[in-house]
Formats: C-alpha cells, sequence, structure tokens
C-alpha cells in the first residue's frame, strides 16, 4: 500500500472512531433523559382507518380520518 493509501486508511479509522464516541455519548444522554422523564412521556399507538380502500394509520386524538373521511372507532 502507499504512503498515500496508508495516511487515507489512517484518518479513516480515527474519523470512524470519533463518530462512534459522539455516538455513544449522545446514546448515554438520550437514555438518561428518557428515564428522568419516566412515565410523563407515553407514547400513544396510532389509529387505523377502518375503510378498506384506506386503513391508513392516523393521529389517535383524531375521530374522523382526515384522507377519506370515515369515522374512527374509539379503542
Amino acid at each position: 500500500m502507499s504512503k498515500r493509501g496508508k495516511q487515507k486508511k489512517a484518518e479513516n479509522v480515527e474519523k470512524r472512531r470519533i463518530q462512534l464516541e459522539e455516538a455513544v455519548e449522545c446514546l448515554a444522554v438520550k437514555q438518561a433523559a428518557e428515564r428522568s422523564m419516566g412515565p410523563l412521556v407515553l407514547k400513544k399507538k396510532p389509529k387505523q382507518c377502518t375503510f378498506k380502500y384506506c386503513l391508513r394509520y392516523v393521529d389517535p386524538v383524531c375521530t374522523v380520518c382526515p384522507y377519506c373521511g370515515n369515522t374512527l372507532v374509539a379503542t
């Protein structure tokens, strides 16, 4: 391998190492934030339109499908 090739490879390895360190730090911060928020943040499952030709997922607070106008059943 040429001198320039070795240098380029070393640069890529260093760049990847830095990316991995940043990803680990970000993950740790994200997990800490999730733990501190606790049960305050509850994700609701989206509703699915029951109209045969629509079947799209919509926001859980919707009572009518915004795409086809079909009334959504409360679950």
